[in-house]
């Protein structure tokens, strides 16, 4: 398996793997091509971006991505898209792929790395596992807009 750092050019590619992961469960999200290639787009072409995609044999695998934030402690990351193809989960593949992410914030000052995700044993779980932990201090609030 390799890593290489996530370019614009491959947007398509991540685009389709990000459909068929986030389409099933658990999440049952509705994204189109054009949706995912948005919002990845969007996310890769800050300056503030960071992304990693697994490969092997040439087939991308997965993907780890998301933005560094200056804070008063230092540089903070936000995780903010995972995937694994489906077939690939369950064989250290989301590990591995989050290890290389982290050894890159860690040669670039990151001092803290955060996310937001579902609760559940195969998400909030899967963290819990590999070192991340609930925040006492921060909660997500949101508000439906389209109401």
């Amino acid at each position: 398996m390799t890593f290489e750092d996530m370019d614009i050019a491959d947007v398509r590619a991540y685009a389709e793997l990000f459909v068929s992961v986030f389409n099933s469960p658990p999440w049952n999200d509705r994204w189109t091509m054009l949706t995912a290639k948005l919002r990845l787009g969007e996310l890769i072409t800050t300056g503030t971006f960071v992304g990693k995609a697994a490969y092997e044999d040439g087939r991308l695998l997965g993907i780890i991505l998301g933005q560094k934030e200056h804070f008063y402690d230092g540089i903070h990351f936000q995780i903010q898209e995972f995937c694994v193809r489906p077939e690939s989960q369950q064989s250290g593949c989301g590990s591995r792929l989050l290890s290389a992410l982290k050894e890159e914030l860690n040669a670039i000052g990151v001092v803290n790395v955060y996310l937001i995700t579902q609760r559940g044993e195969s998400t909030e779980g899967y963290y819990r596992r590999r070192g991340f932990s609930t925040s006492d201090k921060m909660i997500v609030m949101s508000e439906d807009l389209t109401r």
